[in-house]
């Protein structure tokens, strides 16, 4: 009696936990194509009489690869966000021969001038050379306007980015106060530590992370350059976004809990993630742009500027064909004159549209009598143009801010410029390219330890269906028995 007692009961017990068993396998099943779900096993335990009864509830977890992944998803982000960079101020460079950009406009202009000298009477050819230049003029000013506007939006991508990890961290609170309380059920813990990891992958877009688990089951957080973003508590991360972004403009820094994290002289800057790659953007790469725009506006100014005629000569060299809100007055020599691009124009008084005269360009004059080249008003004068053509493939001294050599042509600057900003966009696809494989290895090593194999869950539930019939059938069999027992003692 006592062994077919104590049978039925190991049977009943096997029933309840392949029963439990069979919950954990569908709910690993159902979840499969979940990316955020950890797959689930149901540990057994062995009685003191020989049976089983079920253990912990066991979510599979591994903290290297899930580590490896956050770092590889943070620089994925950001090379994603330079690359796009690029791309916006690809927009201003090209083929020399073929389209719109600063050294195309340069190039249209050189071969306006060589028209225009080989007949300096020609009132057409004079006022191509204005065109051209006017047409230069414009493709600075607009590249420049693209630059602010690659720049704003990396600004706003900061904003934007700040606006999330402040979301995340108190997501992430409300699940770490409930894993680190001990109240919850094991079932609703792996729901917590999945939906945490989540949060974790997300924030690990926006911002490099790293994390500490503590044994009581909270866990902390720090930004790839060790300042605390969480500890029990969410660190407030600040950030001014400024509404425009001239090129003499400077954008505001970020903070973590008054530490700053992004922006000039940070002390701990962090180095990946959608924010890191946007103060780069707005920071770096499209200053140093706009630096190279500026230098080229400096280096056309320059040399279409008109120069003292007298002997000896008493006034100071002054602006001619390209002008500027400084005009009359020549920006200084190598050095960089910020937002010049932006304000770069054709001077009025060369431009037969609005009443100007294209020969000033071949005479000179535009600043006074001083400064006129065809004292003998001869009409087949070529010396101004030609000397102009000679100074736009002239080597001239640049500012160092360009990120480029200091010795070029206007004509070398331009094409210098444009390779500077191809070269970034190459360099950027590349590494934009390198670190999305590295991301996809890592999801795939993560996902083979931890992600859910329909073939191994359907195999383990059709096995857990045989265990609940021989169960089941073990059940029915010593019920039997006990009844066939209860009726002979009758």
């Amino acid at each position: 009696m006592t062994s077919l007692t104590s049978a039925l009961s190991n049977a009943l017990a096997g029933l309840l936990v392949t029963s439990g068993q069979s919950a954990v396998v569908s709910r690993n099943i159902t979840r499969a194509s979940d990316p955020d779900y950890n797959k689930e096993k149901l540990t057994l335990t062995t009685n003191a009489d020989g049976g089983v009864s079920s253990g912990a509830l066991q979510r599979a977890a591994n903290k290297q690869l899930s580590d490896a992944l956050l770092n590889a998803t943070s620089d994925s982000a950001g090379q994603k966000a330079i690359l796009n960079a690029f791309s916006a101020l690809s927009s201003t460079v090209g083929d020399v021969q073929a389209d719109g950009s600063v050294a195309w406009g340069v190039d249209q202009l050189q071969q306006a001038l060589q028209v225009s000298e080989s007949d300096p009477s020609n009132i057409t050819n004079a006022s191509q050379v204005i065109a051209k230049a006017k047409s230069l003029a414009q493709i600075l000013n607009d590249a420049s306007k693209q630059v602010e506007t690659v720049r704003e939006q990396a600004d706003s991508g900061m904003a934007t980015s700040v606006n999330n990890i402040n979301t995340l961290l108190a997501q992430f609170q409300k699940l770490d106060n409930a894993l680190s309380s001990g109240t919850i059920s094991p079932d609703q813990k792996a729901a917590a530590q999945d939906q945490s990891d989540a949060i974790l992958k997300q924030l690990s877009q926006e911002i490099g992370i790293r994390t500490q688990s503590r044994a009581d089951g909270s866990t902390a957080i720090y930004t790839d350059s060790g300042v605390t973003l969480y500890d029990r508590t969410p660190r407030t991360i600040t950030f001014a976004p400024s509404l425009t972004l001239a090129a003499t403009s400077n954008g505001n820094a970020v903070y973590a809990d008054g530490v700053q994290i992004v922006g000039p002289n940070s002390p701990m800057p962090t180095k990946s993630g959608n924010i890191a790659a946007y103060a780069k953007v707005r920071d770096e790469v499209g200053p140093t742009y706009q630096n190279q725009l500026d230098e080229i506006a400096r280096g056309l100014i320059t040399t279409f500027a008109e120069t003292d005629q007298g002997s000896p000569a008493t006034n100071p060299d002054a602006t001619g064909l390209f002008g500027y809100p400084g005009s009359p007055t020549v920006p200084a020599a190598s050095t960089l004159s910020q937002g010049l691009a932006a304000q770069i124009s054709v001077n009025s008084a060369f431009d037969s549209a609005v009443g100007g005269n294209p020969y000033l360009l071949r005479d000179g004059g535009a600043n006074g009598s001083s400064y006129v080249y065809n004292t003998s008003s001869q009409s087949g004068f070529q010396t101004r143009l030609s000397s102009l053509i000679g100074a736009m493939t002239k080597p001239m001294t640049f500012d160092s801010a360009t990120k480029l050599s200091t010795n070029y042509s206007i004509a070398g600057l331009s094409s210098a410029s444009a390779g500077w900003v191809e070269q970034g966009r190459s360099d950027a696809t590349a590494a934009s390219t390198a670190a999305d494989a590295v991301t996809s290895r890592a999801t795939d090593a993560l996902s083979r330890e931890t992600g859910v194999n329909i073939d191994e869950e359907m195999s383990q539930l059709l096995a857990l269906e045989k265990s609940y019939q021989a169960a089941a059938k073990i059940m029915t069999t010593v019920n039997s028995m006990l009844g066939d027992l209860m009726d002979s003692v009758r």
